[in-house]
């Protein structure tokens, strides 16, 4: 019965993340089609919504981890099996079509194994399929909250986080013409979204414990009114949509996580939803380049299949299965024995030195 409750206590946060990934293939199916205009454009900020999910669930890792050793092996066999599996089923598509169409030379693997790491970005080599951008940002997240979890330093990441954020607005309001200091942020690519993923720490203190409302909440605002200001150095909604739909967007993020921690959410939550948070990770990683780089064109283009016929009742359905299948078959299996062989092999070695 505990285990029951404890399964269900973040399902609205499940949901969240189906409806953030189905935002993403939606904005990614109508890009650069006039069908974008009914506001599937608005889709673009889907993955600014998954930061916020990114740091309620990494602070809560954290507050649950043991040791830093033990975080560590939680997100690398978490994240590093699905994708593996993604960037795989990508490269063996591309590469399909590369020798189908006569372009064997296309094929790269020092760009595949590049992509395996997910740190392809500071290794200079380019993504593999467009969603991937978002993995370094993540990861840099990551790697600093870790640095503030070993050295007992969350407890002043609310005036870190703050600082951080309004640095950052200032810093790109009056000084980023400074070649250094834009060099300094091309390096560092999270930095513009350090709002959000503090929103989420933020958010997870007000669900776990509801003293301090006044200053969470007036810290939420402020992460608010930083990230809506940053619109012009984060990420693709710069080029997708105006300034205001922008700010309406993180808006509406940022109300629908106040329900959450509130206990008001329960009414997204459904098996539809729930599924599509289970698969969310796979679907996020593969559907962008068989989506509009295969499946769309093929039937649009060459079959000459009605966009929502050829979008809706084929390419989605086929993405979801397949991001279903490598959820279901490789990324959870995969991952469970891959945390049990890195306890047992780090166990060991504590063993080791002990005696």
């Amino acid at each position: 019965m505990n285990n029951t409750i404890q399964s269900n206590r973040y399902n609205e946060l499940d949901a969240l993340r189906g409806i953030a990934a189905l935002m993403v293939v939606f904005f990614h199916f109508t890009m650069d089609r006039p069908q974008g205009q009914l506001g599937f454009k608005l889709g673009v900020t889907g993955v600014d919504l998954f930061f916020i999910i990114s740091g309620f669930v990494i602070f809560m890792s954290l507050t649950k981890a043991k040791s830093s050793l033990d975080f560590i092996i939680n997100r690398v066999s978490r994240l590093y099996p699905t994708y593996w599996a993604s960037v795989t089923f990508t490269f063996l598509l591309f590469s399909f079509f590369a020798i189908y169409d006569g372009w064997p030379e296309l094929i790269d693997f020092k760009r595949y194994f590049g992509n395996m790491t997910m740190f392809q970005f500071y290794l200079k080599i380019t993504d593999l399929d467009g969603p991937y951008w978002t993995m370094i940002i993540e990861m840099l997240f990551y790697m600093g909250i870790l640095f503030l979890f070993h050295f007992k330093m969350l407890k002043y990441l609310n005036k870190i986080g703050l600082a951080l954020s309004t640095l950052v607005v200032l810093v790109t309001s009056y000084f980023y013409e400074n070649s250094t200091v834009q060099y300094f942020f091309k390096w560092i690519p999270l930095l513009p979204f350090i709002p959000l993923f503090f929103a989420g720490t933020i958010f997870y203190k007000l669900y776990t414990n509801k003293n301090k409302l006044l200053e969470n909440y007036t810290i939420l605002m402020i992460c608010l009114i930083c990230q809506i200001l940053l619109y012009k150095y984060a990420g693709r909604s710069k080029g997708s949509i105006p300034h205001y739909e922008y700010a309406i967007m993180l808006t509406i993020y940022f109300t629908l996580f106040t329900l959450f921690v509130n206990g008001k959410l329960k009414f997204i939550v459904s098996k539809g939803t729930l599924f599509l948070g289970k698969i969310s990770f796979a679907l996020y990683l593969i559907h962008q380049y068989i989506s509009i780089g295969v499946i769309i064109p093929i039937l649009i283009d060459r079959l000459h299949f009605n966009f929502w016929i050829a979008s809706l009742c084929i390419t989605l359905p086929t993405i979801i299965t397949i991001a279903w299948f490598i959820t279901e078959y490789i990324g959870t299996p995969m991952s469970n024995r891959m945390k049990e062989k890195l306890r047992k092999i780090t166990a060991s070695q504590n063993e080791g030195l002990s005696v």
